[in-house]
């Protein structure tokens, strides 16, 4: 990982990549605390490292928002394995929603509808989210499929995590098999 020195002009740049106002809002402080001995270091780099982890996810919801509106023509073919062995192929047009897919999984591995689930795709978790914007259930499982797997720049081959139930944490791998045209 690479040492990112902090200063004043590194706040600047940081601030220019960035239209979060709490990330805004902790730049200022951390501009004014900068000099004051008021304040320990380790205090100065742990309000840094939260305003690069507000950047990035800034970033990853930006990536996400420009990939949503794409219309995806797509057959895509997984491989859902339940934990305990259990499997099933299933073909989904890319145009169906991560919230389609959870329901087909519950169906076809016999689950009781109505718990809360996950799926986690690299950097990605798609399903409800609580985070320091205070979004609870923004409804991120109402991402189509192709779009989730483009934003998370996975291919055939690839694999995905599902955990459904969290009080029971019943889990998945999701392979996907094949991606073809769906023209």
């Amino acid at each position: 990982m690479e040492k990112i020195e902090l200063t004043k002009e590194k706040l600047d740049e940081l601030k220019e990549q960035t239209k979060d106002e709490f990330a805004l809002l902790l730049i200022e402080e951390l501009k004014r605390d900068l000099s004051s001995e008021e304040y320990k270091e380790t205090y100065k780099k742990l309000l840094f490292n939260r305003i690069l982890a507000l950047i990035e996810k800034e970033k990853i919801k930006i990536n996400l928002k420009n990939n949503k509106s794409v219309n995806f023509n797509q057959i895509i073919e997984f491989n859902i394995i339940k934990r305990s062995g259990k499997k099933r192929k299933i073909s989904l047009n890319g145009n169906t929603t991560l919230k389609k897919l959870s329901s087909l999984i519950q169906r076809e591995f016999d689950l009781e509808p109505m718990h809360l689930y996950e799926f986690e795709m690299k950097e990605f978790k798609f399903g409800s989210e609580y985070d320091e914007w205070r979004e609870i259930f923004d409804e991120l499982d109402n991402f189509k499929i192709s779009t989730a797997i483009k934003s998370s720049n996975l291919s055939r081959g690839d694999s995905f995590k599902f955990l459904y139930d969290f009080g029971e944490n019943i889990k998945f791998n999701i392979e996907i098999l094949e991606i073809k045209d769906g023209k």
